[in-house]
Protein backbone atom coordinates (compact mmCIF):
# COMPACT_ATOMS: atom_id res chain seq x y z
CA UNK A 1 0.00 0.00 0.00
CA UNK A 2 2.83 2.12 1.25
CA UNK A 3 4.87 1.52 -2.18
CA UNK A 4 1.68 2.55 -4.38
CA UNK A 5 1.09 5.70 -3.01
CA UNK A 6 4.92 6.54 -3.17
CA UNK A 7 4.67 5.81 -6.55
CA UNK A 8 1.61 7.46 -7.46
CA UNK A 9 2.69 10.57 -5.73
CA UNK A 10 6.18 10.64 -7.64
CA UNK A 11 4.92 10.09 -10.49
CA UNK A 12 1.72 12.99 -10.28
CA UNK A 13 4.32 15.37 -8.75
CA UNK A 14 6.16 14.17 -12.12
CA UNK A 15 3.80 14.90 -14.19
CA UNK A 16 2.67 17.97 -12.96
CA UNK A 17 6.07 19.99 -12.81
CA UNK A 18 6.23 19.08 -17.05
CA UNK A 19 2.65 20.37 -17.47
CA UNK A 20 3.72 23.81 -15.88
CA UNK A 21 6.74 23.58 -18.23
CA UNK A 22 4.72 22.73 -21.32
CA UNK A 23 2.08 25.14 -20.37
CA UNK A 24 4.50 28.03 -19.69
CA UNK A 25 5.76 27.69 -22.89
CA UNK A 26 2.59 27.26 -24.56
CA UNK A 27 1.77 30.32 -23.38
CA UNK A 28 4.73 32.21 -25.03
CA UNK A 29 3.65 30.71 -28.20
CA UNK A 30 0.58 32.10 -27.79
CA UNK A 31 1.26 35.81 -27.21
CA UNK A 32 4.25 35.71 -29.86
CA UNK A 33 3.23 38.30 -32.50
CA UNK A 34 4.13 36.76 -36.16
CA UNK A 35 5.65 39.82 -37.07
CA UNK A 36 7.94 40.29 -34.86
CA UNK A 37 11.57 40.17 -36.34
CA UNK A 38 13.59 37.04 -34.77
CA UNK A 39 17.56 38.52 -35.28
CA UNK A 40 19.58 35.12 -34.15
CA UNK A 41 22.41 37.46 -34.93
CA UNK A 42 21.19 39.21 -31.32
CA UNK A 43 20.18 36.50 -29.64
CA UNK A 44 24.10 34.99 -30.85
CA UNK A 45 25.52 38.13 -29.25
CA UNK A 46 23.96 38.26 -25.81
CA UNK A 47 24.98 34.25 -25.49
CA UNK A 48 28.47 35.34 -26.23
CA UNK A 49 28.76 38.17 -24.05
CA UNK A 50 26.96 36.04 -20.94
CA UNK A 51 29.56 33.13 -21.54
CA UNK A 52 32.47 35.89 -21.66
CA UNK A 53 31.22 36.79 -18.17
CA UNK A 54 30.38 33.72 -16.77
CA UNK A 55 34.26 32.37 -18.40
CA UNK A 56 35.85 35.42 -16.25
CA UNK A 57 33.96 35.02 -13.14
CA UNK A 58 34.35 31.20 -12.88
CA UNK A 59 38.21 31.53 -13.59
CA UNK A 60 38.85 34.55 -11.70
CA UNK A 61 36.74 33.06 -8.51
CA UNK A 62 38.41 29.76 -8.79
CA UNK A 63 41.81 30.85 -9.20
CA UNK A 64 41.33 33.24 -5.59
CA UNK A 65 39.53 30.32 -4.04
CA UNK A 66 42.84 28.16 -4.12
CA UNK A 67 45.03 31.27 -2.69
CA UNK A 68 42.38 31.76 0.32
CA UNK A 69 42.15 27.78 0.64
CA UNK A 70 45.66 27.03 1.04
CA UNK A 71 46.50 30.24 3.50
CA UNK A 72 43.51 28.62 5.33
CA UNK A 73 44.89 25.51 5.48
CA UNK A 74 48.76 25.97 6.20
CA UNK A 75 47.93 28.98 8.96
CA UNK A 76 46.84 29.19 12.24
CA UNK A 77 46.02 31.64 14.50
CA UNK A 78 43.45 32.26 16.46
CA UNK A 79 40.00 33.34 15.57
CA UNK A 80 40.60 31.52 12.27
CA UNK A 81 37.34 29.37 12.74
CA UNK A 82 34.88 32.61 13.03
CA UNK A 83 37.31 34.36 9.93
CA UNK A 84 36.04 31.20 7.65
CA UNK A 85 32.54 31.05 8.86
CA UNK A 86 31.88 34.73 7.98
CA UNK A 87 33.20 34.55 4.76
CA UNK A 88 31.28 31.28 3.94
CA UNK A 89 28.48 33.19 5.00
CA UNK A 90 28.71 36.02 1.93
CA UNK A 91 27.94 32.78 -0.09
CA UNK A 92 24.53 33.11 1.91
CA UNK A 93 23.76 36.90 0.93
CA UNK A 94 20.53 37.23 -1.27
CA UNK A 95 21.78 38.98 -4.70
CA UNK A 96 20.28 42.63 -3.86
CA UNK A 97 22.08 42.99 -0.69
CA UNK A 98 25.46 41.78 -2.44
CA UNK A 99 24.54 44.76 -5.37
CA UNK A 100 24.05 47.17 -2.38
CA UNK A 101 27.03 46.21 -0.24
CA UNK A 102 29.35 46.28 -3.52
CA UNK A 103 27.67 49.78 -4.24
CA UNK A 104 28.87 50.98 -0.68
CA UNK A 105 32.47 49.76 -1.33
CA UNK A 106 33.09 50.18 -4.70
CA UNK A 107 30.41 52.76 -6.05
CA UNK A 108 30.71 56.76 -6.98
CA UNK A 109 30.07 57.70 -3.39
CA UNK A 110 31.61 54.23 -1.53
CA UNK A 111 34.33 53.66 1.03
CA UNK A 112 37.43 53.25 -2.11
CA UNK A 113 36.07 56.31 -3.98
CA UNK A 114 36.07 58.23 -0.41
CA UNK A 115 39.70 56.81 0.51
CA UNK A 116 41.13 57.91 -2.91
CA UNK A 117 39.84 61.52 -2.63
CA UNK A 118 41.15 61.83 0.58
CA UNK A 119 44.38 60.57 -0.37
CA UNK A 120 43.84 63.28 -3.50
CA UNK A 121 43.80 60.14 -5.96
CA UNK A 122 42.55 60.56 -9.18
CA UNK A 123 40.52 57.99 -10.03
CA UNK A 124 38.21 57.33 -13.02
CA UNK A 125 36.57 53.93 -11.85
CA UNK A 126 33.09 53.25 -13.36
CA UNK A 127 31.40 50.52 -11.51
CA UNK A 128 28.89 50.00 -13.56
CA UNK A 129 29.69 47.30 -16.66
CA UNK A 130 31.67 44.04 -16.57
CA UNK A 131 33.76 45.01 -13.94
CA UNK A 132 30.81 45.56 -11.95
CA UNK A 133 29.65 42.11 -12.63
CA UNK A 134 33.40 40.56 -11.69
CA UNK A 135 33.79 42.47 -8.71
CA UNK A 136 29.57 41.24 -7.43
CA UNK A 137 30.56 37.59 -8.86
CA UNK A 138 33.94 37.48 -7.13
CA UNK A 139 32.36 38.12 -3.69
CA UNK A 140 29.78 35.29 -4.45
CA UNK A 141 31.43 32.68 -5.24
CA UNK A 142 35.24 32.63 -4.25
CA UNK A 143 33.79 31.76 -0.49
CA UNK A 144 32.12 28.60 -2.56
CA UNK A 145 35.65 27.72 -4.68
CA UNK A 146 37.39 28.31 -0.72
CA UNK A 147 34.90 25.14 0.61
CA UNK A 148 35.71 23.21 -2.32
CA UNK A 149 39.56 23.31 -2.52
CA UNK A 150 39.74 23.34 1.41
CA UNK A 151 37.71 20.22 1.17
CA UNK A 152 40.32 18.76 -1.07
CA UNK A 153 43.40 19.68 0.70
CA UNK A 154 41.91 17.52 3.73
CA UNK A 155 42.07 15.08 1.98
CA UNK A 156 46.20 14.94 1.52
CA UNK A 157 47.17 12.21 3.79
CA UNK A 158 49.91 13.32 6.68
CA UNK A 159 52.32 11.01 4.94
CA UNK A 160 52.76 12.74 1.90
CA UNK A 161 53.17 16.80 3.60
CA UNK A 162 56.01 14.09 5.79
CA UNK A 163 57.44 13.13 2.71
CA UNK A 164 57.78 16.52 1.10
CA UNK A 165 59.23 18.05 3.96
CA UNK A 166 61.99 15.37 3.85
CA UNK A 167 62.90 15.61 0.68
CA UNK A 168 62.82 19.77 1.07
CA UNK A 169 60.44 20.04 -1.57
CA UNK A 170 59.74 23.72 -1.54
CA UNK A 171 57.39 26.53 -3.69
CA UNK A 172 55.61 25.38 -6.96
CA UNK A 173 57.29 21.80 -6.66
CA UNK A 174 55.67 21.20 -2.93
CA UNK A 175 52.07 22.06 -4.87
CA UNK A 176 52.89 20.49 -8.17
CA UNK A 177 53.42 17.08 -6.37
CA UNK A 178 51.85 17.33 -3.17
CA UNK A 179 48.66 19.91 -3.80
CA UNK A 180 47.96 19.22 -7.72
CA UNK A 181 46.90 15.83 -7.64
CA UNK A 182 44.19 16.27 -5.23
CA UNK A 183 43.23 19.96 -6.46
CA UNK A 184 43.21 18.69 -9.99
CA UNK A 185 40.08 16.48 -9.27
CA UNK A 186 37.98 19.10 -7.84
CA UNK A 187 38.78 22.24 -9.59
CA UNK A 188 37.17 21.43 -12.45
CA UNK A 189 33.86 20.84 -11.17
CA UNK A 190 34.35 23.60 -8.98
CA UNK A 191 34.66 26.28 -12.04
CA UNK A 192 31.87 24.87 -14.01
CA UNK A 193 29.43 24.85 -10.86
CA UNK A 194 30.82 28.52 -10.73
CA UNK A 195 30.25 29.40 -14.38
CA UNK A 196 26.71 28.03 -14.22
CA UNK A 197 26.01 30.35 -11.52
CA UNK A 198 27.06 33.06 -13.14
CA UNK A 199 26.08 32.25 -16.79
CA UNK A 200 22.49 32.55 -14.91
CA UNK A 201 23.23 35.35 -12.91
CA UNK A 202 20.09 37.85 -12.93
CA UNK A 203 19.81 41.01 -10.26
CA UNK A 204 23.72 41.43 -10.78
CA UNK A 205 23.86 41.63 -14.24
CA UNK A 206 20.36 43.91 -14.42
CA UNK A 207 21.25 46.52 -11.79
CA UNK A 208 25.26 46.57 -12.21
CA UNK A 209 25.72 45.62 -15.95
CA UNK A 210 25.08 48.84 -17.23
CA UNK A 211 23.25 48.44 -20.12
CA UNK A 212 22.66 45.87 -23.08
CA UNK A 213 26.12 45.28 -23.76
CA UNK A 214 26.87 42.75 -20.82
CA UNK A 215 23.10 41.43 -20.86
CA UNK A 216 22.28 37.70 -20.01
CA UNK A 217 20.30 35.69 -21.47
CA UNK A 218 17.49 35.24 -18.32
CA UNK A 219 18.22 39.67 -18.35
CA UNK A 220 17.44 39.69 -22.13
CA UNK A 221 14.56 37.51 -21.44
CA UNK A 222 13.35 39.77 -19.06
CA UNK A 223 13.68 43.32 -21.01
CA UNK A 224 11.82 41.37 -23.90
CA UNK A 225 8.71 40.58 -21.53
CA UNK A 226 8.26 43.64 -19.57
CA UNK A 227 9.73 46.26 -21.32
CA UNK A 228 9.12 45.83 -25.29
CA UNK A 229 6.42 43.24 -24.84
CA UNK A 230 8.50 41.02 -27.51
CA UNK A 231 7.55 37.34 -26.84
CA UNK A 232 8.68 36.02 -30.24
CA UNK A 233 12.14 37.11 -29.37
CA UNK A 234 11.84 35.90 -25.23
CA UNK A 235 11.20 32.82 -26.74
CA UNK A 236 13.98 32.58 -28.93
CA UNK A 237 15.91 33.50 -26.15
CA UNK A 238 14.77 30.91 -24.18
CA UNK A 239 14.87 28.11 -26.27
CA UNK A 240 18.50 29.19 -27.20
CA UNK A 241 19.32 28.95 -23.10
CA UNK A 242 17.23 25.49 -23.19
CA UNK A 243 19.79 24.55 -25.55
CA UNK A 244 23.12 25.91 -23.98
CA UNK A 245 21.99 24.45 -20.15
CA UNK A 246 21.61 21.28 -21.64
CA UNK A 247 25.64 21.26 -23.21
CA UNK A 248 26.10 22.98 -19.85
CA UNK A 249 24.35 20.56 -17.70
CA UNK A 250 25.70 17.33 -19.31
CA UNK A 251 29.32 19.01 -19.03
CA UNK A 252 28.62 19.54 -15.40
CA UNK A 253 27.34 15.70 -14.50
CA UNK A 254 30.36 14.41 -16.03
CA UNK A 255 32.73 16.19 -14.05
CA UNK A 256 30.43 15.98 -10.49
CA UNK A 257 30.99 12.37 -11.61
CA UNK A 258 34.76 12.12 -12.24
CA UNK A 259 35.19 14.56 -9.09
CA UNK A 260 33.40 12.74 -6.47
CA UNK A 261 34.15 8.95 -7.62
CA UNK A 262 37.68 10.01 -7.51
CA UNK A 263 36.57 11.28 -3.97
CA UNK A 264 35.46 8.13 -3.23
CA UNK A 265 39.21 6.30 -3.94
CA UNK A 266 40.92 8.49 -1.61
CA UNK A 267 40.67 7.84 1.80
CA UNK A 268 40.36 10.43 4.07
CA UNK A 269 42.40 10.64 6.65
CA UNK A 270 41.41 10.10 10.55
CA UNK A 271 44.75 11.33 12.60
CA UNK A 272 45.57 14.66 12.43
CA UNK A 273 46.61 15.91 9.67
CA UNK A 274 50.50 16.81 9.50
CA UNK A 275 51.25 19.58 7.52
CA UNK A 276 54.23 21.91 7.29
CA UNK A 277 54.25 25.16 9.13
CA UNK A 278 54.24 28.32 6.95
CA UNK A 279 57.73 30.15 7.23
CA UNK A 280 59.17 33.35 5.96
CA UNK A 281 58.29 34.86 2.69
CA UNK A 282 56.07 31.71 2.19
CA UNK A 283 54.11 33.09 5.19
CA UNK A 284 54.12 36.83 4.82
CA UNK A 285 52.42 35.85 0.78
CA UNK A 286 49.70 33.44 2.69
CA UNK A 287 48.68 36.25 5.09
CA UNK A 288 48.53 39.17 2.48
CA UNK A 289 46.57 36.80 0.79
CA UNK A 290 44.02 36.13 3.76
CA UNK A 291 43.77 39.68 4.38
CA UNK A 292 43.33 40.83 1.25
CA UNK A 293 40.64 38.21 0.56
CA UNK A 294 39.29 38.92 3.75
CA UNK A 295 38.81 42.57 2.90
CA UNK A 296 36.95 42.40 -0.12
CA UNK A 297 34.37 40.06 1.57
CA UNK A 298 34.24 41.41 4.91
CA UNK A 299 34.36 45.42 4.23
CA UNK A 300 31.21 45.05 1.90
CA UNK A 301 29.32 43.38 4.64
CA UNK A 302 30.40 45.70 7.21
CA UNK A 303 29.45 48.17 4.78
CA UNK A 304 25.72 46.75 4.77
CA UNK A 305 25.66 46.51 8.63
CA UNK A 306 26.90 50.15 9.19
CA UNK A 307 24.92 52.17 6.32
CA UNK A 308 21.64 50.30 7.86
CA UNK A 309 22.50 51.31 11.67
CA UNK A 310 24.08 54.85 10.76
CA UNK A 311 21.08 56.42 8.29
CA UNK A 312 18.94 59.14 9.88
CA UNK A 313 16.17 58.28 10.97
CA UNK A 314 16.91 54.94 11.70
CA UNK A 315 14.31 53.91 14.16
CA UNK A 316 11.44 55.48 11.70
CA UNK A 317 12.58 53.86 8.49
CA UNK A 318 12.82 50.42 10.76
CA UNK A 319 9.29 50.73 11.67
CA UNK A 320 7.40 51.62 7.86
CA UNK A 321 4.70 49.23 7.35
CA UNK A 322 5.90 49.04 3.90
CA UNK A 323 9.08 47.04 5.24
CA UNK A 324 7.45 45.13 7.56
CA UNK A 325 4.66 44.38 5.25
CA UNK A 326 7.47 42.76 2.56
CA UNK A 327 8.89 41.19 5.88
CA UNK A 328 5.94 39.39 6.06
CA UNK A 329 5.15 38.25 2.84
CA UNK A 330 9.10 37.50 2.35
CA UNK A 331 8.93 34.76 5.14
CA UNK A 332 5.33 33.81 4.19
CA UNK A 333 6.72 32.73 0.64
CA UNK A 334 9.80 31.50 2.01
CA UNK A 335 8.21 28.92 3.81
CA UNK A 336 6.23 27.29 1.42
CA UNK A 337 9.04 27.34 -1.09
CA UNK A 338 10.81 25.60 1.65
CA UNK A 339 7.81 23.12 2.64
CA UNK A 340 7.12 22.93 -0.87
CA UNK A 341 10.24 21.61 -2.79
CA UNK A 342 11.19 19.41 0.47
CA UNK A 343 8.14 17.45 0.36
CA UNK A 344 8.51 17.41 -3.87
CA UNK A 345 12.40 16.22 -3.27
CA UNK A 346 11.51 13.63 -0.31
CA UNK A 347 8.65 12.13 -2.47
CA UNK A 348 11.03 12.07 -5.64
CA UNK A 349 13.82 10.45 -3.78
CA UNK A 350 11.51 7.46 -1.81
CA UNK A 351 10.80 6.35 -5.52
CA UNK A 352 14.04 7.03 -6.97
CA UNK A 353 15.52 5.11 -4.27
CA UNK A 354 13.30 2.50 -5.09
CA UNK A 355 13.58 2.57 -8.87
CA UNK A 356 17.80 2.11 -8.28
CA UNK A 357 17.66 -0.85 -5.87
CA UNK A 358 15.23 -2.37 -7.92
CA UNK A 359 17.91 -1.25 -11.05
CA UNK A 360 15.23 0.30 -13.37
CA UNK A 361 17.88 2.54 -14.98
CA UNK A 362 15.69 4.44 -17.34
CA UNK A 363 12.64 4.51 -15.25
CA UNK A 364 15.07 6.22 -12.92
CA UNK A 365 16.55 8.45 -14.75
CA UNK A 366 13.34 10.03 -15.91
CA UNK A 367 12.17 10.66 -12.66
CA UNK A 368 15.20 11.81 -11.13
CA UNK A 369 15.77 13.82 -14.19
CA UNK A 370 13.08 16.02 -13.47
CA UNK A 371 15.18 17.20 -10.50
CA UNK A 372 17.40 18.76 -12.97
CA UNK A 373 14.62 20.72 -15.24
CA UNK A 374 14.97 24.26 -13.24
CA UNK A 375 18.57 23.77 -13.79
CA UNK A 376 18.24 23.04 -17.80
CA UNK A 377 14.55 25.35 -18.23
CA UNK A 378 15.16 28.67 -17.23
CA UNK A 379 13.20 29.87 -14.36
CA UNK A 380 11.96 32.65 -16.34
CA UNK A 381 10.33 30.40 -19.05
CA UNK A 382 7.87 28.77 -15.83
CA UNK A 383 7.89 32.82 -14.23
CA UNK A 384 6.65 34.24 -17.88
CA UNK A 385 4.74 32.01 -19.09
CA UNK A 386 2.53 31.44 -15.46
CA UNK A 387 2.49 35.61 -16.09
CA UNK A 388 0.69 35.35 -19.21
CA UNK A 389 -1.14 32.93 -18.29
CA UNK A 390 -2.87 34.30 -15.24
CA UNK A 391 -2.52 38.16 -16.66
CA UNK A 392 -6.39 38.66 -16.99
CA UNK A 393 -7.40 36.61 -13.82
CA UNK A 394 -7.43 38.78 -10.65
CA UNK A 395 -5.28 36.98 -7.69
CA UNK A 396 -5.73 37.23 -4.16
CA UNK A 397 -2.76 37.83 -1.80
CA UNK A 398 -2.52 34.45 -0.82
CA UNK A 399 -3.00 33.24 -4.48
CA UNK A 400 0.02 34.69 -5.05
CA UNK A 401 2.00 33.83 -2.03
CA UNK A 402 1.68 30.13 -2.83
CA UNK A 403 2.01 31.30 -6.61
CA UNK A 404 5.75 32.91 -5.83
CA UNK A 405 6.56 30.49 -3.23
CA UNK A 406 5.60 27.42 -5.27
CA UNK A 407 7.78 28.68 -8.57
CA UNK A 408 10.87 29.67 -5.85
CA UNK A 409 10.24 26.02 -4.43
CA UNK A 410 11.15 24.77 -7.69
CA UNK A 411 13.88 26.62 -8.22
CA UNK A 412 15.71 24.74 -5.30
CA UNK A 413 14.58 21.54 -6.42
CA UNK A 414 18.04 20.25 -8.22
CA UNK A 415 19.78 21.45 -4.83
CA UNK A 416 17.89 20.01 -2.20
CA UNK A 417 16.87 16.47 -3.74
CA UNK A 418 20.76 16.06 -3.69
CA UNK A 419 20.66 16.43 -0.40
CA UNK A 420 17.80 13.98 0.46
CA UNK A 421 18.69 11.63 -1.97
CA UNK A 422 21.63 10.91 -0.27
CA UNK A 423 20.37 10.57 3.21
CA UNK A 424 17.13 8.31 1.59
CA UNK A 425 19.30 5.88 0.22
CA UNK A 426 22.26 5.52 3.29
CA UNK A 427 19.06 4.57 4.96
CA UNK A 428 17.93 2.34 2.56
CA UNK A 429 20.80 0.05 2.03
CA UNK A 430 22.26 0.19 5.60
CA UNK A 431 18.57 -1.05 7.06
CA UNK A 432 16.17 -2.37 4.83
CA UNK A 433 17.42 -5.77 5.49
CA UNK A 434 17.07 -5.83 9.05
CA UNK A 435 14.36 -4.35 9.02
CA UNK A 436 12.18 -6.68 6.69
CA UNK A 437 13.76 -9.18 8.45
CA UNK A 438 11.69 -7.83 11.66
CA UNK A 439 8.90 -6.94 9.81
CA UNK A 440 9.19 -2.96 10.81
CA UNK A 441 7.26 -1.29 7.80
CA UNK A 442 5.34 1.79 7.63
CA UNK A 443 5.71 4.67 9.97
CA UNK A 444 7.15 2.60 12.55
CA UNK A 445 10.09 1.88 10.32
CA UNK A 446 10.67 5.74 9.50
CA UNK A 447 10.51 6.57 13.09
CA UNK A 448 12.55 3.70 14.36
CA UNK A 449 15.30 3.38 11.15
CA UNK A 450 14.95 6.40 8.88
CA UNK A 451 14.08 9.48 11.63
CA UNK A 452 18.10 9.54 12.43
CA UNK A 453 19.70 9.86 8.87
CA UNK A 454 16.64 12.32 7.70
CA UNK A 455 16.45 14.43 10.61
CA UNK A 456 19.58 16.16 9.98
CA UNK A 457 19.21 17.06 6.30
CA UNK A 458 15.63 17.57 6.41
CA UNK A 459 16.78 20.12 8.82
CA UNK A 460 19.11 21.28 6.90
CA UNK A 461 17.24 21.31 3.51
CA UNK A 462 14.77 23.76 5.07
CA UNK A 463 17.41 26.25 6.22
CA UNK A 464 18.94 26.35 3.08
CA UNK A 465 15.89 26.87 1.12
CA UNK A 466 14.16 29.05 3.45
CA UNK A 467 17.35 31.09 2.94
CA UNK A 468 17.85 31.26 -0.63
CA UNK A 469 13.67 32.13 -1.02
CA UNK A 470 14.38 35.01 1.34
CA UNK A 471 16.74 36.59 -1.75
CA UNK A 472 14.92 35.11 -4.64
CA UNK A 473 14.32 38.27 -7.50
CA UNK A 474 13.94 36.29 -9.85
CA UNK A 475 9.98 35.03 -10.21
CA UNK A 476 8.74 38.35 -7.93
CA UNK A 477 10.13 40.84 -11.07
CA UNK A 478 7.03 39.50 -12.51
CA UNK A 479 4.85 39.29 -9.97
CA UNK A 480 5.40 41.88 -7.68
CA UNK A 481 3.38 45.42 -7.21
CA UNK A 482 3.32 47.88 -4.60
CA UNK A 483 0.48 45.93 -2.98
CA UNK A 484 2.33 42.78 -3.12
CA UNK A 485 6.10 43.13 -1.87
CA UNK A 486 8.78 41.32 -1.21
CA UNK A 487 12.02 42.46 0.70
CA UNK A 488 14.43 41.94 -2.62
CA UNK A 489 11.58 43.80 -4.48
CA UNK A 490 10.99 46.60 -2.30
CA UNK A 491 14.87 46.49 -2.43
CA UNK A 492 14.98 46.69 -6.42
CA UNK A 493 12.41 49.47 -5.72
CA UNK A 494 14.47 51.56 -3.55
CA UNK A 495 18.19 51.49 -5.50
CA UNK A 496 16.08 52.14 -8.79
CA UNK A 497 14.76 55.34 -7.69
CA UNK A 498 18.04 55.97 -5.36
CA UNK A 499 16.45 55.70 -1.96
CA UNK A 500 19.53 54.66 -0.25
CA UNK A 501 18.79 55.65 2.87
CA UNK A 502 16.01 53.31 2.80
CA UNK A 503 17.58 50.75 0.70
CA UNK A 504 20.03 50.31 3.60
CA UNK A 505 17.49 49.66 6.17
CA UNK A 506 16.09 47.07 3.74
CA UNK A 507 19.35 45.57 2.81
CA UNK A 508 20.23 44.95 7.03
CA UNK A 509 17.01 43.50 7.41
CA UNK A 510 17.49 40.90 4.11
CA UNK A 511 20.90 40.11 5.34
CA UNK A 512 19.85 39.67 8.89
CA UNK A 513 16.97 37.29 7.74
CA UNK A 514 18.75 35.37 5.36
CA UNK A 515 21.67 34.22 8.05
CA UNK A 516 19.09 33.29 10.88
CA UNK A 517 18.66 30.39 8.99
CA UNK A 518 22.25 29.08 8.91
CA UNK A 519 22.84 30.70 12.46
CA UNK A 520 20.13 27.91 13.56
CA UNK A 521 21.94 24.94 12.00
CA UNK A 522 25.64 26.19 13.38
CA UNK A 523 24.19 26.21 16.60
CA UNK A 524 22.66 22.87 16.58
CA UNK A 525 25.57 21.72 15.00
CA UNK A 526 27.73 23.02 17.86
CA UNK A 527 25.17 21.75 20.27
CA UNK A 528 25.26 17.76 18.78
Amino acid sequence: MLRRFTAFSAWSIYTIIVALYVFSLWALFEHRADETFWSVGEALQILKQSLWQALLSAFFSTILGVFLARSFFYLNFKGKGLLYKLISFAWALPSLVVIFAIIGVWGNSGWVMQLLTFLDIPATFNLYGLQGILLAHLFFNIPLATKYCLDALHLIPSSQHQLAAQLNLQGWRYVQIVELPMLKKVLPYTFMNIFLICFTSFPIVLMLGGGPKYSTLEVAIYQAVTFEFDFAKAVMLIMTQILVGVILQITMDILTKFAFSQGKNTAIPVDHIWKPQAKGVNKWLLQGIMMLMGMMILIPIANVIWTGISVSHFFTRLTNPLLWEATRFSLLISAIAAVTVIVIAYLIALEAKNLAYQKHKITHSFLAGVATYPLIMPVFMLAVGLFLLLIDTPLSTWQLLCLVGICNGLMLLPYIYRLLFTAVWEAFITHDKLARELGITGFRRWWIVEKNYLIRPLRNAFALAMSASLGSFTVIAFFGSPDFSTLPYLLYQQLGSYRMDDAAVTALMLMLLAFLPFLIIEQREQNR
